[in-house]
């Protein structure tokens, strides 16, 4: 998740809760992207390799990421390629891959438009873009909760937090993106999933911990942490059943050809 700068622990914490969150989406994005075996595969803004690890059994994959930290935890896993490096700029010559993978990435980059460039001129002939972006906020009970409780316990200033992770989210700007890279036949799809955890109190203060004010939920007093985590459970309510937290979440996806 190129952009989004985690330290410390919270890479690790990133692999164990925010992939949990991704996960419902990374078939569908790989599937999309129709990777077949010996494909050449590009995993942009990889953070610690979730999706590059899930499609390494059977192509050749390299994965990119402006996150030391998190690449850190990439390498310990698989002796994939991996590459620091922007989306913006990527070292990679004309038409080296066969497909481009991104999950929840483009929308941190700092230039769309350039990065999806590039996403297009490393494609081959007839390659595939395959990526995906969470729909707006508002459509995410979970991640609104935590904002919620973020305002209340931790203070406005850190509730920009999501800003960026929510800020593409319309078809729209995503046809014209794959219009200003020349990438043909795009579709846009929006597609739903639900957010499923056993014990929502233990997953909302560990997926605290894997973003980027981690630091700052961990130095709440301990009482403060609990009222925290029980904020956005009451936010939340509405999502349990019997097996725990069942949140629906909206992604944004768009496939494409070179």
């Amino acid at each position: 998740m190129s952009g989004y700068q985690l330290s410390g622990n919270a890479p690790a914490a990133y692999v164990r809760y925010a992939s949990h969150v991704m996960a419902p989406w990374t078939d569908d994005l790989i599937s999309h992207a129709r990777c077949a075996a010996g494909d050449r595969v590009l995993d942009v803004a990889c953070g610690t390799g979730f999706v590059a690890s899930k499609v390494n059994s059977h192509c050749k994959v390299t994965g990119i990421d402006v996150n030391e930290a998190m690449l850190a935890v990439a390498r310990q896993k698989t002796a994939i390629d991996w590459h620091l490096c922007s989306a913006t700029e990527l070292p990679f010559a004309d038409a080296s891959f066969d497909a481009v993978l991104c999950q929840q990435g483009l929308q941190y980059f700092p230039d769309r438009t350039a990065a999806i460039k590039e996403m297009a001129r490393v494609l081959a002939p007839g390659g595939r873009v395959s990526l995906n972006v969470w729909g707006p906020i508002e459509r995410q009970p979970f991640h609104a909760a935590l904002l919620d409780a973020i305002v209340a316990h931790l203070g406005p200033e850190h509730a920009t937090v999501f800003d960026l992770a929510f800020s593409l989210n319309t078809a729209k700007e995503l046809h014209a993106l794959a219009d200003a890279a020349g990438l043909k036949g795009a579709r846009v799809r929006f597609e739903h999933r639900t957010i499923r955890h056993p014990d929502p109190g233990e997953f909302i203060a560990g997926f605290m911990t894997s973003t980027p004010i981690a630091a700052h939920f961990l130095a709440l007093p301990k009482k403060r942490r609990e009222g925290f985590v029980e904020h956005a459970k009451a936010r939340l309510a509405p999502y349990m059943d019997d097996g725990g937290l069942a949140s629906p979440a909206e992604n944004h996806f768009l496939t494409a050809t070179q």
